[in-house]
């Protein structure tokens, strides 16, 4: 398939890009000289949720958003992977397939991004399938090989059942479960930043900057913690962030910050090989968490055989 045109919008230049002349995250120096000395690998994977963009209270300027988020992924040569929510689509194809043309990967995140945990199997299964038919002829039309699937919310299902026969559906139609490591309550800071206006003042503006840099690499930090703890070891980390306004205009921010702590960008079939992802878990609890989350407050009673 050839590449397909996009036509961005002329307000990316007006309430969006507003990331010259930021302030440094505060810390982000001090984690530099502190990981200088540190050989080591430190790795990640750029991951987005929702596209071709999450559901918010105000309206969404959906070219200039992907405009920021491929521009600044492309500035630090990151491959991403995005989960698309196949209502969310409509005619915006076009949109998708500059994520193809740019180098990333798409996986299924259902059709109306539905709670496994509410829905039920069948309906679950079949909003699956509805996601899957939504961008499957892009996906081949592109030559991407692989099928990914990310399970909204992170709920992998709250009974051993309910996990045992989508994990078997999704095995059955090939797909490989996206599973994500750290996960920020960005939904959280959007809202902050919704509240702010599109002209923020720009304290305000540099105030939630540098407070929600921060607690990604604070998530980021908990989550090697927690992999020494689990495998003591580094693990492939794998960030999961909403295609919205917050991270489409702190991106840039937030890679250099990683860059400084000592990581490299990965793929996600590179963060996937980590054999951590194979170890089997037994959570069923109510809330999603990350992966190494799950792990480790896995029911040693629940936990699969290998």
């Amino acid at each position: 398939m050839s590449s397909l045109p996009i036509k961005w919008a002329p307000s990316v230049a007006i309430a969006l890009v507003m990331v010259l002349g930021m302030a440094i995250v505060v810390g982000r120096a001090q984690k530099k000289q502190e990981n200088a000395a540190d050989d080591v690998k430190r790795e990640i994977c750029i991951t987005f949720n929702e596209l071709p963009v999450a559901r918010t209270f105000e309206e969404t300027d959906l070219d200039a958003l992907t405009y920021l988020v491929l521009e600044t992924l492309d500035r630090h040569e990151v491959a991403a992977a995005g989960f698309v929510v196949g209502q969310n689509v409509g005619t915006n194809f076009d949109i998708l397939g500059e994520w193809l043309n740019r180098g990333h990967v798409l996986g299924n995140m259902t059709y109306a991004h539905q709670d496994l945990h509410e829905i039920g199997i069948e309906k679950f299964i079949s909003d699956i399938e509805m996601g899957h038919e939504t961008i499957e002829d892009m996906l081949s039309g592109f030559g991407q090989k692989k099928r990914y699937f990310r399970f909204p919310y992170l709920h992998y299902g709250d009974n051993t059942n309910a996990k045992r026969q989508v994990n078997l559906y999704l095995d059955h139609q090939n797909y490989v479960t996206a599973h994500a490591t750290v996960v920020p309550e960005d939904y959280l800071y959007n809202l902050t930043l919704e509240k702010l206006g599109k002209y923020p003042d720009s304290a305000e503006y540099d105030a939630l900057l540098n407070e929600y840099v921060n607690h990604v690499l604070d998530e980021v930090e908990r989550c090697q913690l927690l992999a020494l703890e689990l495998v003591n070891r580094p693990v492939k980390q794998i960030l999961l962030l909403r295609m919205n306004r917050l991270n489409a205009i702190y991106l840039d921010e937030m890679l250099r910050a990683l860059t400084d702590m000592g990581y490299e960008f990965v793929t996600l079939d590179e963060a996937l090989a980590d054999n951590v992802y194979d170890r089997p878990e037994g959570y069923y609890g109510g809330r999603g968490v990350g992966y190494l989350d799950m792990l480790y407050q896995s029911d040693p009673d629940l936990i699969p055989a290998q």
